[in-house]
């Protein structure tokens, strides 16, 4: 039986792997006070920004909080704990636990097994069966972004509670709420509440008048200046709403 990796491969993988552990313990440290004094940010204990991940500024990364080509919006926070990648994350969003759940397998009749070795070219375990012309293109991930290699996105104003696991191919809308422990498989409209395994629509924060007056006046897009402005009319929403008529 051929082996899954040559003498060479494994010398390359195991100095990559010595490589990446170096830079994470020893260089990272110093890369991360320079990322929170340029962007105003906080970046917890233990967080670890891989390759991709942008923030726009004051934002907050928990401890041991992992963000792998995700784009961070103003002022969003990530939780504690949060394991997340290739996800776009808007403006003034609350994400007190997250995993995101990327990659699928073939479980409705697409392919005789479910292990990626025989219908993924990528070899992604160190050998693959999946060769030649005769495979079947199976989609393997889910975009809602293609051309950005975004998985996820997840909108302004949003609250994702602790222990959320979200799919690949899915949108959560400005202003939704996510309950804590929910597997989100589907879509979100804006400023639903969504709450289960699989996750439902279980209310919504406003009456349907007042989101689209929200989705109209996009606030998050308005600036600090204004922001802070009209911060005191943010819990009188009729206040706040009759106020930009």
């Amino acid at each position: 039986m051929k082996k899954m990796e040559s003498t060479g491969q494994f010398i390359i993988r195991k100095l990559a792997d010595t490589g990446s552990f170096i830079y994470r313990r020893i260089c990272f440290p110093f890369v991360k006070m320079v990322i929170e004094r340029k962007y105003d940010s906080i970046i917890g204990k233990g967080a670890y920004l891989y390759k991709g991940t942008v923030l726009e500024g004051r934002n907050c990364i928990a401890d041991k909080a992992e963000l792998e080509h995700v784009e961070v919006g103003y002022s969003s926070f990530i939780g504690r704990d949060s394991v997340i990648s290739n996800t776009r994350i808007g403006r003034y969003s609350c994400v007190a636990g997250l995993n995101t759940a990327i990659g699928r397998h073939p479980v409705k009749g697409e392919c005789i097994a479910v292990h990626p070795a025989f219908y993924s070219t990528a070899a992604q375990y160190g050998y693959t069966y999946a060769k030649g012309d005769h495979i079947e293109k199976f989609e393997e991930a889910r975009f809602t972004d293609k051309n950005h290699y975004i998985n996820i996105t997840i909108g302004n104003d949003v609250w994702i509670g602790k222990g959320v696991m979200i799919t690949d191919g899915v949108t959560i809308g400005d202003g939704a709420v996510v309950g804590a422990g929910s597997l989100v498989l589907s879509d979100v409209e804006p400023y639903a509440i969504y709450a289960g395994v699989p996750a439902k629509r279980i209310g919504e924060r406003f009456d349907e008048e007042t989101v689209k007056k929200l989705l109209n006046l996009r606030w998050w897009d308005k600036g600090e200046e204004w922001i802070t402005e009209h911060s005191k009319e943010f819990c009188n929403p009729g206040l706040f709403l009759s106020n930009e008529e």
